[in-house]
């Protein structure tokens, strides 16, 4: 094939067969974007408007390759913004060595411009990481992967081949979840309750604009957005959370029970509280009642993505919650945000380390 014969565009509603079929290929069948309601859910149904899908084709006019832009409405220093992450980027293996990539990229970048999307945000590849961090450092970070134990005795099953391995493992594990069991226990509730919900109501809508500035740059996270990114899709559901206090919401957290590697995980997709002490008792209510909802399903290791520098953060790690050891994590969560509008002061002053990041705003998931 030669390469100028591969041309990009935007995919069409005909191509969603050939989007679904090399996703599949590239990211097996229990990624989220599986069935053709996950692709409309994806790309019609977002609040912050529909999707945008730059594709690359062969002389046959075959798409060999694309890239989802989903938009996303994002608070950035005090003002709601119209931003976007880049996800899902493939190119069929037969046409790696070619032009495609760099064309799909060209056509990926013309369409933000099109669409006055002046900001995108992803997790990235190591070597997008690497390059990035020598010429921008502030545009990229990583966030950390945080874990708890739930059943010791599973994980060194599945991780570890010696008997000696497997021994200190369990006893480790038993003894840090006996440990922060403890410590759970004392946290005064002041009259805090913790309350399981099948929809966000519109208490959502004005829990946000209490949290909304608690860091530089934060996905807008009000009722609309909880109730799309956590629709049940590609057969995802997921448990929320809410925290109260008399009628006052305090905080919520965003749950799911999933098999990844072998190891059975719950998943803390989300955790957002109030600033202050009764936030912070609200956040260590939401991770106890988090740990018995998991181990009610049997699930070995909880984890979940958190910014540091953040009291989300801080919850977590008081929960029991460690940094992953890099040889057990599935992958360093490479973050990086790409500002397209340099005459954008307040974009153009950003760091990666304004972000408030969790699990919610990484599309695999």
């Amino acid at each position: 094939m030669r390469p100028d014969h591969i041309i990009a565009d935007l995919g069409r509603a005909d191509d969603a067969n050939r989007i679904l079929e090399l996703n599949g290929l590239e990211y097996g069948p229990d990624d989220i974007l599986a069935t053709h309601a996950d692709f409309a859910w994806r790309r019609d149904q977002n609040p912050a408007g529909q999707a945008i899908v730059p594709v690359v084709r062969d002389e046959r006019g075959t798409v060999i390759g694309f890239i989802w832009i989903v938009p996303f409405h994002l608070r950035i220093k005090g003002q709601d913004r119209l931003a976007a992450t880049g996800t899902n980027l493939v190119i069929h293996p037969e046409y790696r060595d070619t032009f495609g990539y760099p064309k799909l990229l060209r056509r990926f970048e013309q369409a933000l411009r099109d669409n006055n999307i002046p900001l995108h945000f992803s997790f990235v590849s190591e070597q997008t990481y690497q390059r990035r961090r020598k010429c921008t450092p502030q545009t990229v970070t990583t966030i950390p992967l945080l874990v708890k134990a739930l059943d010791a005795k599973s994980l060194a099953r599945t991780y570890f081949i010696k008997g000696w391995q497997r021994s200190i493992v369990s006893q480790v594990g038993e003894f840090t979840l006996s440990f922060f069991s403890r410590r759970r226990s004392m946290t005064s509730r002041q009259k805090i309750t913790i309350q399981a919900i099948d929809q966000f109501d519109a208490s959502f809508d004005g829990f946000w604009p209490k949290v909304r500035d608690k860091c530089p740059v934060m996905s807008i996270r009000d009722r609309a957005f909880l109730a799309w990114r956590f629709a049940n899709v590609s057969g995802r559901s997921y448990r929320a959370l809410v925290a109260h206090r008399h009628d006052q919401m305090l905080g919520y957290a965003i749950l799911r029970c999933a098999t990844i590697r072998n190891i059975k995980m719950g998943l803390v997709m989300d955790l957002l509280v109030t600033d202050g002490v009764l936030g912070k008792v609200a956040g260590t209510l939401l991770m106890a009642e988090a740990e018995t909802y998991f181990q009610m399903h049997k699930m070995a290791l909880a984890a979940g993505l958190m910014a540091p520098l953040t009291s989300e953060y801080e919850i977590l790690r008081q929960a029991g919650f460690v940094g992953m050891p890099s040889a057990l994590t599935p992958r360093r969560f490479r973050f990086a945000f790409f500002v397209h509008d340099a005459s954008d002061k307040d974009l153009a002053s950003l760091s990666a380390r304004d972000w408030f990041v969790t699990l919610a705003d990484y599309e695999s998931f």
